[in-house]
């Protein structure tokens, strides 16, 4: 469906059903370059049993309307907007990577319609690598090609699809490719320069839970400890080994188990 933020027509899938503000709403934020496909089963799945589901373009994503966002800051009070134009009132918010630092930006500003919170592959920060930077600008093809590399594990660089016929790493290529090179550069600019990850993660006080992968070089297991020891000592910390840095799309369904077991005791349906 599409709603105007801003004046800007944006783009976000529902899960195959009419989205309906009554129902708790899981809306889910995509990493750089990428879009709302990122999280296809995931949002089936919530939407099938009794979830609103919200998988947004980010500006200039897809088929959102531009400019790209150019801070992570600014990005969290964009996630505002939405959830305030959409009227909801019980959220579950699930970001990826980038998504994860925009997810906590919003979630520490503004809590008050957060029942839970889910990250998936992330640090507080996300410091970029200064060759992929410049890449992003000036090359995008060999930003492409490092972020398949260093983003899947050993499976997708087989070709090891979790969907019959389906390959990770194409999709991947097919996705980003569509974002460069403003949406791409925009959005690793976005988190190299954020410094507010520890402050923001050190404000949450929904129930929150962290999902790493084992194999995760682009959020190495020390930088995803260092925002577990920040969150709540309450959180769920689950570690998927046999996973890259794209989680959803390499173990979708012990991802979504983790999910679903998270959200529907933080925001169960009745």
């Amino acid at each position: 469906m599409y709603i105007t933020i801003n004046n800007k027509k944006i783009f976000a899938s529902t899960g195959g059903k009419i989205f309906d503000k009554k129902q708790p709403v899981a809306l889910f934020i995509h990493g750089s370059g990428l879009d709302h496909s990122f999280w296809g089963l995931h949002s089936r799945f919530f939407a099938f049993r009794g979830y609103s589901v919200l998988c947004i373009d980010l500006p200039g994503h897809t088929h959102s309307e531009g400019p790209p966002l150019s801070s992570i800051e600014e990005m969290g009070v964009w996630i505002n907007d939405v959830i305030q134009e959409i009227d909801a009132s019980k959220v579950s918010v699930i970001g990826h990577s980038q998504g994860c630092l925009v997810s906590m930006e919003y979630v520490s500003k503004f809590p008050k319609l957060v029942k839970s919170l889910s990250l998936i592959a992330s640090g507080y920060e996300t410091p970029v690598n200064s060759f992929l930077l410049e890449a992003a600008k000036n090359k995008p093809k060999a930003a492409i090609d490092k972020m398949m590399s260093w983003g899947f594990g050993r499976a997708g660089h087989f070709h090891q699809g979790t969907i019959p016929g389906n390959s990770m790493i194409a999709g991947g290529y097919k996705i980003t490719e569509g974002n460069v090179p403003n949406a791409l550069y925009a959005d690793l600019n976005a988190c190299n320069n954020y410094k507010e990850g520890k402050k923001a993660a050190s404000k949450i006080t929904v129930p929150c839970q962290l999902i790493m992968g084992g194999q995760d070089q682009m959020a190495p297991r020390k930088a995803t400890m260092a925002l577990a020891e920040t969150l709540p000592s309450s959180s769920k910390i689950e570690i998927i080994q046999k996973s890259g840095h794209m989680v959803p799309l390499e173990n979708p369904n012990k991802c979504r188990d983790l999910l679903k077991t998270f959200i529907f005791a933080n925001n169960p349906t009745s």
